[in-house]
């Protein structure tokens, strides 16, 4: 009787090892708008460098639900906007709820890949945090996903 009182509470609470965040994943919620902060400590640039936040031009990430989705890992497409709402990048993304993969062909067409470790990511916000090779230095950024509410309002930075 105990044996079968295990295995129903083993099927009624899966284990921890799943992959989820405390039951949230982030492909479930990564579709959307998300407008990169713009908050003190909302981007972190670590490395020797003079790159400060403001020379970032992205400001607004969309995430489209147009790949697969198994439960775990979600693939799709997606497009960077800057803040007059002009596209600068448009590629693909694959995440699970640890890592973002970005893929797209830079400004001087080649195709880049930028790999960001997710450090955290609730509903409505996601920090990611990755190394640019290029510049020697780590930046962590944090995301805010846009309601359907303020979709429709200005979201330019103040």
């Amino acid at each position: 009787m105990r044996k079968i009182f295990l295995l129903f509470l083993l099927l009624l609470f899966p284990s921890c090892g799943t992959g989820d965040d405390d039951g949230r994943r982030l492909g479930e919620y990564i579709v959307g708008t998300w407008q990169r902060g713009w908050g003190e400590g909302d981007v972190i640039i670590e490395g020797n460098t003079d790159i400060d936040p403001l020379s970032f031009s992205y400001d607004k990430f969309v995430f489209l639900p147009d790949g697969k989705y198994n439960g775990m890992m979600r693939e799709g497409s997606f497009s960077s906007y800057d803040d007059f709402g002009d596209v600068i990048y448009e590629g693909t993304y694959r995440c699970d709820n640890s890592n973002i993969k970005l893929e797209f062909i830079n400004e001087e067409g080649r195709k880049q890949t930028i790999l960001a470790q997710v450090v955290s990511f609730t509903e409505s916000m996601m920090t990611i945090r990755y190394e640019n090779e290029e510049y020697n230095v780590t930046v962590t950024i944090v995301l805010r996903k846009e309601s359907d509410a303020s979709h429709s309002s200005s979201t330019s930075a103040s």
